[in-house]
């Protein structure tokens, strides 16, 4: 009887210990949230990064001085409180909070900030977004032309937890690029030690932010955030882990969340129209401004491309229209300039930036073969083969057959040829400027038509194109410096800025203002996306 009484326990404590065991996946299962991403990311240094997939992984592992709250106004972060202003508000004295910590428990100081942003401006690094700095933050300019020492830059740790930061003039959008990725903060001792290594791994890399990057390397295509519970505000950030999986084909998305493997997945033309009347169904527009880069030439060697009446024909031969309402068909609107619309208003009448410059390059195909026929002239030829180089996901497939069949119909003579590559490579040939056209855009920053036209400017490291004009230059850093103080004769320079770089230079093929159509379960909870930057994903949850 002892016997079996004693077998019986076993058994009975077995079942418990196997249904506790069930249960506790069950609840790793749930608290664990599935997002797709658009292809691996090729790197989480914020120095060097230059592209929305890097710094879509930035955004959640490190953090600045401030962070977009939900409404996606900035909020404070690293900084213990509003800065006190000296010299006229030229002047900034931050203070770190005493909480701030890496995710190796050593604390964030003021010299990790100054450390990072002089790496941003030396001209060693090449940074990608160094221009960011300047005309804005003291002697960034000269800084980044090689005429003056790093260490010059407006930047100082006064100690452990008070950072001095000096400016060329007080910029109203300052605080805005406090939370962008440029102006993070770096471990110099972490990063010494590492060497060439740093941030190629989720092995070489410590963060500051609500998450740290685990079971990443720069190939992979999949990776996890987990809680960062050195954060400061840790008990504000729900989700223990995120998991994300490269997912390039809408149809491999659509299964893996219909089989609860995805909890928020991206939808674009047919499918848009399939699945719109679901519950799980949203659409909004986003402030990315999409357009194809023409390669002018580089290292004073012109291409064919450096031909204004080429670059005016292949602008005006592809009709958008039709491109966003049945291809993308995702919320996506056609875009005749390189701002977008419906984010950035005149200060003095509120009036939207894209309608008071209006369509600046205009689909007309009937224009368009007339400037093609005066510049084949131009440069002595009789037809045209060009390159066309985009990344491998679905949807940039579709776009650029689309957009090969337009030229060539529309432009006799002329053959598109594609090349498609993965995602990482895209953003490697746009960055060294090595293709002939290149189906890009930029998401912005923040909400100032600055952060779409700083890009364009000579010899930045964010220009890429050939792309050169002292005027536009002028109006542009001088928004950036000496009209800071006057809102509307600044507005007036941009408007100016960007008619220079479109109608008058066609400098860009102008396509689309981003739409997103998307699935999400209704158990995730806080998502938060905006028109302009990052998503934030550190208040998201998802019920059981």
């Amino acid at each position: 009887m002892l016997a079996v009484l004693m077998l019986l326990g076993l058994l009975l404590l077995a079942a418990c210990q196997s249904k506790d065991a069930v249960n506790e996946t069950k609840k790793a299962e749930t608290s664990t949230i599935h997002l797709m991403e658009t292809g691996e990311i090729p790197g989480v240094n914020p120095t060097t990064a230059d592209n929305s997939v890097s710094f879509r992984a930035i955004n959640q592992i490190y953090e600045g001085l401030y962070r977009l709250d939900k409404d996606g106004k900035p909020e404070l972060a690293m900084a213990a409180a509003e800065p006190e202003e000296k010299n006229g508000g030229k002047t900034l004295i931050f203070k770190i909070r005493d909480d701030a910590n890496w995710s190796n428990g050593t604390p964030v100081t003021a010299a990790d900030f100054e450390y990072a942003w002089k790496k941003v401006v030396d001209p060693k690094s090449a940074a990608a977004y160094g221009p960011q700095m300047e005309e804005i933050v003291k002697n960034a300019t000269p800084i980044l032309n090689g005429k003056m020492d790093p260490d010059q830059l407006g930047v100082k740790a006064l100690d452990d937890k008070t950072l001095q930061v000096d400016l060329e003039n007080p910029v109203p959008i300052f605080k805005d690029l406090l939370t962008t990725g440029t102006f993070f903060p770096q471990n110099q001792a972490f990063i010494e030690k590492q060497g060439d290594r740093y941030a190629l791994s989720s092995d070489n890399l410590i963060s500051n932010g609500p998450f740290k990057l685990e079971n990443w390397d720069a190939t992979k295509k999949t990776w996890d955030y987990v809680k960062n519970n050195k954060y400061w505000e840790k008990k504000n950030v729900k989700a223990d882990k995120i998991n994300v999986q490269v997912v390039k084909d809408t149809n491999q998305a659509i299964n893996l969340y219909t089989t609860d493997k995805l909890d928020h997945i991206e939808l674009d033309g047919e499918f848009v129209n399939k699945y719109k009347d679901e519950p799980e169904f949203h659409k909004t527009f986003t402030g990315r401004s999409v357009y194809l880069k023409m390669n002018q030439g580089k290292d004073g060697q012109k291409t064919d491309l450096a031909n204004l009446n080429i670059r005016r024909a292949l602008a005006m031969s592809i009709d958008k229209q039709t491109m966003v309402d049945q291809l993308l068909a995702n919320g996506s609107s056609a875009l005749n300039g390189n701002v977008p619309a419906k984010i950035m208003f005149d200060p003095e009448t509120n009036e939207d930036f894209r309608t008071q410059n209006g369509d600046l390059l205009s689909y007309n195909p009937t224009e368009a073969k007339k400037y093609w026929e005066a510049g084949l002239k131009e440069i002595g030829k009789k037809d045209l083969t060009i390159a066309l180089t985009a990344g491998d996901s679905s949807l940039q497939k579709q776009q650029t057959e689309f957009m090969q069949d337009q030229l060539q119909k529309n432009l006799p003579g002329l053959q598109i040829n594609i090349k498609t590559v993965t995602q990482k490579a895209s953003f490697t040939a746009d960055v060294t400027q090595d293709y002939e056209m290149l189906l890009g855009g930029w998401s912005g920053d923040y909400s100032d038509p600055l952060t779409y036209l700083n890009l364009f400017l000579t010899d930045s490291p964010g220009n890429h194109t050939g792309f050169s004009n002292p005027e536009y230059d002028k109006l542009v850093l001088g928004a950036k410096g000496s009209l800071s103080n006057d809102p509307e004769k600044r507005w007036q320079a941009l408007l100016k800025a960007e008619q220079i770089l479109l109608k008058d230079n066609a400098a860009l093929v102008p396509l689309y203002q981003g739409g997103r159509a998307y699935m999400q379960r209704d158990a995730l909870k806080d998502y938060t996306m905006y028109p302009i930057g990052s998503e934030n994903y550190k208040w998201m949850s998802k019920s059981k």
